[in-house]
Parts: C-alpha cells; structure tokens; sequence
C-alpha cells in the first residue's frame, strides 16, 4: 500500500487532481501487482480496461490510436506466434490497449521504460521469467503523466 501512495502522491505533484487520474493509478497498480504475484491476468480485466477507456479520457486523436494499437497487436501478436515461450497473452492485449489509450509517442515511451525496467529485473532478479506487464504498468504511468514532455526530448536529443 505504501507504493499505491507515493504513486498517488507523485501523480498529484504532476498532473491536476482528477477522478480519471485515480482512477487510471488504480488501474495500473493493481495491474502491476496481479501479475508480478501470480504472473496470470484473468479476462475479468477486461472490465476495468474498458472502464479505463471511458472514464479515463485521451486527448490523442482517434487515427493516432487506432494505428498504435494495430501496431501493437500485429508486432506482439507475431512474436506470440513465433516465440510463445516469449511472450504472454495478457502482455499482447495490453500493449494493443496501452497503445490505443496512450497513443504511438507516449506508447513508444512507455515501451522504452518498460524495456529498460525488464532488463533491470532479470539483471538484478538473475531469473528469465519476467513479469512483463508490471514493468509496462510503471511505463505507461510514466508515459501517461510525462509522455509527450519525454518523447519530444529525446526526439530533440537525437536529431
């Protein structure tokens, strides 16, 4: 509980005091903790999501969302096929939904911290079985509350 806290108290230092922001919190804490203690996302999480989608509003227009979230599904979805052992179902539908929530720049950054935290985790865990939908919940809280200002930093960083 003390991590739900200090996530809700740093969501407030940066974004305005909102509903859909605790909600969105919510979601992504309790995300993270079903699956590192388990590693299993039951399909009533479908709920929640879809909560997320109407209660959680995006300003990303809906093209942008749209072709994240086929980008997503089409790229995770074909490492599942390839590679089963690699990935899980829950991580492909997350990263499809993720990806129609945030939208490509705050995915895409959402997906670089992730990565970054997955590589952190089997370094410092010294186990190949990775929770993969825990470190994406820390990634997209980050993305979801810094995204845009990170994207176009680094953006500028490199070019």
């Amino acid at each position: 509980m003390k991590t739900l806290f200090l996530m809700l108290i740093i969501t407030f230092l940066i974004k305005p005091f909102q509903l859909s922001t605790i909600y969105i919190v919510l979601f992504l804490y309790f995300l993270a903790k079903k699956d590192y203690e388990t590693m299993y996302i039951e399909r009533y999480w479908i709920f929640p999501s879809v909560g997320l989608l109407i209660f959680g509003y995006s300003y990303v227009p809906m093209f942008n969302r749209i072709c994240t979230c086929l980008f997503f599904l089409i790229v995770s979805g074909t490492i599942k096929f390839i590679k089963p052992n690699w990935i899980g179902s829950a991580d492909v539908c997350f990263l499809a939904f993720f990806g129609f929530y945030l939208g490509v720049e705050r995915m895409l950054i959402a997906l670089y911290i992730s990565v970054f935290l997955g590589f952190l985790w089997i370094l410092y865990r010294k186990k190949h079985i990775l929770p993969y939908l825990s470190c994406l919940s820390i990634g997209v809280w980050i993305a979801y509350m810094k995204g845009y200002t990170l994207f176009y930093f680094l953006m500028n960083l490199f070019s």
